[in-house]
């Protein structure tokens, strides 16, 4: 490891946001990547539809091979990425300290050369530099500069070399991580060796750790060619808490692609399926509605299944267009995509943020309305900025369960029920993956129905790996009758009262719903500490929604508190 002279490391310290635009320059590329080798899925898989025999297979497994081929090629690439934002941070932090020094020690009068070493001026003398002394003996003066000399070089030639070794370790991992991406560009299509573990898991004989954390230190031992191999394996290990967002969010782009596809491709099954009024003669008349082979019931049976099969096609395409985002939005992450339509996503990255928010929403949620709540959190993500912009903040929308469709089924606990492991699973999941010496300020910010899922994620048996959790809008949290039922795990030692908020307006239509779910966390019995709301014109349903409206002091307020300004919540 070489030392940076002063120079360098002043060049470095006024050049570090270079590597923040390179690492996010190559997720972007990524991204545009998978985008493009999802479309090219599609088009194999259109043209797969109509074509059939030997040739048709040998082109499918070719696609396959390029496939899994591009996608070692792109996790070696983000590795890179990833590299660039766990470590560049300490070679900025540690070029700015020499920069920082060395300033002082000039402006304090003394000489700096350029590998670090200090001198006192040759004139040296009581009161110059500055420092020392004016009713100090001339002999003492000399040496009380020299001194300080030897101080000033002790540390300065200290904060070089810790740069050094930051530059060292940064340049280290990103030469491995190359090396790798010209082995995986070499032998792109033919088979990389993989681990014994891996090997294991792939053949059925072993699993992945269940534990985030466990998963986490497992995955972080494994090369691309591994990761890219159990992805081939199996489409869900995006959703996997413990699995770092980078990753997540390139395996679940290139599932939602698949997904798209297999939508797509059983919409133009059923349209194919269309029952035709001629195979039906003698149609259903008047009297022959309850005919179950009439053509009428074998319609409404179809566009059912049609409508169904659009509307799942549409939430895809929907959720595609919401990870991608405005042209100079803030970086949208895919940390969760299943079958059954479940999906997460993340405005800024949990794993670099200082202050990480998930927020769990209420009744009626599902994959077609995540874009309104991925903007509610854009907005959380702004509003916790403006109070402190030096912290970064991410905020995940987590459609991670199964939501009551309607307020006749959210008058079930079966729901939340559900709904609390996972939740608590995905909290140890941001832990287990958060990057640097730090640990993040983490949020549950619960809405509605969604109050309900927190509650119970953090009661009996389970916990909440979180520093705060916000209640908007509770109809009752179920089993926990005061904030001291409630379960936070973490080091936040601060007692439950201070950890649990919650809010409700006075023009809620739910304030005139009877608590069906247990304690109201609004009630002052309940220990919460209750932050303002706005009131609307009246009371109304809409006001129900109007909790993270531009400019209300409700989402001030939620802002404050993912921001730890709490001081300030009004």
């Amino acid at each position: 490891m070489s030392k940076p002279t002063v120079s360098q490391a002043r060049t470095w310290a006024s050049n570090a946001h270079f590597l923040a635009t390179t690492a996010t320059g190559i997720d972007t590329a990524v991204d545009t990547f998978d985008t493009a080798m999802n479309d090219i899925a599609t088009s194999v898989a259109t043209t797969m539809d109509s074509w059939r025999g030997d040739a048709a297979e040998a082109s499918q497994a070719q696609s396959d091979s390029e496939k899994q081929a591009s996608n070692r090629l792109a996790i070696t690439i983000l590795d890179i990425a990833d590299a660039i934002t766990r470590l560049g941070p300490d070679v900025l932090h540690s070029t700015e300290v020499v920069r920082n020094w060395a300033d002082s020690i000039i402006d304090a009068g003394f000489l700096v050369s350029e590998d670090g070493s200090v001198a006192a001026p040759a004139d040296s003398c009581p009161g110059h530099p500055r420092e020392i002394p004016a009713d100090m003996e001339y002999e003492d003066a000399r040496a009380f500069a020299a001194r300080r000399a030897a101080e000033y070089q002790s540390y300065l030639t200290g904060a070089l070399a810790t740069a050094g070794s930051a530059d060292a370790i940064l340049a280290a991992e990103i030469t491995t991580t190359l090396g790798e991406l010209l082995q995986n560009a070499d032998r792109a299509t033919t088979v990389v060796p993989l681990g014994p573990a891996v090997r294991d898991i792939l053949a059925g004989r072993s699993r992945l750790p269940a534990d985030p954390q466990a998963l986490n230190e497992f995955w972080d031992s494994l090369t691309s060619a591994e990761k890219a191999a159990l992805w081939d394996h199996n489409r869900a290990i995006g959703g996997m808490d413990g699995i770092p967002v980078a990753d997540r969010d390139h395996f679940n782009r290139r599932y939602l692609g698949e997904l798209q596809n297999d939508a797509r491709g059983k919409v133009i099954e059923l349209e194919g399926l269309k029952p035709d009024p001629a195979e039906y003669p003698t149609r259903n008349g008047p009297g022959e509605q309850g005919n179950p082979s009439g053509y009428r019931r074998r319609l409404e049976d179809w566009q059912r299944l049609h409508d169904s099969a659009t509307a799942d096609l549409a939430a895809l395409i929907g959720l595609q267009n919401t990870v991608t985002g405005q042209p100079g939005a803030k970086k949208r992450h895919l940390m969760l995509i299943d079958r059954k339509g479940l999906a997460a996503v993340a405005v800024n990255n949990p794993d670099t943020a200082d202050n990480v928010a998930t927020y769990v929403p209420g009744t009626g949620a599902n994959l077609a309305g995540i874009g309104g709540g991925v903007d509610r959190a854009e907005k959380m993500v702004q509003s916790a900025a403006d109070v402190d912009e030096s912290a970064q903040t991410a905020v995940v929308t987590w459609f991670g369960y199964d939501a009551p469709p309607n307020l006749i089924e959210a008058g079930a606990g079966v729901y939340a029920a559900r709904g609390a492991d996972p939740l608590a699973k995905f909290q140890d999941g941001l832990r287990a993956t958060h990057e640097g010496a730090g640990r993040s300020h983490n949020t549950i910010i619960s809405h509605s129905y969604g109050t309900v899922v927190a509650a119970e994620a953090a009661s009996g048996r389970r916990a909440l790996n979180v520093d705060d959790v916000v209640f908007v809008a509770s109809p009752g949290l179920g089993g926990p009758d005061d904030v001291g039922d409630l379960n936070l795990a973490g080091p936040d030692d601060r007692a439950n009262s201070r950890r649990v908020w919650a809010t409700v307006s006075t023009d809620d239509v739910i304030n005139l719903i009877e608590v069906v779910h247990g304690a109201d966390p609004h009630d002052g019995g309940f220990g919460a500490q209750v932050f303002a709301s706005e009131r609307g014109p009246g009371v109304s349903l809409e006001a129900h929604s109007n909790y993270w409206d531009e400019n209300s002091v409700s989402l001030l307020n939620m802002g404050r508190i993912i921001a730890r300004k709490y001081a300030d919540v009004q």
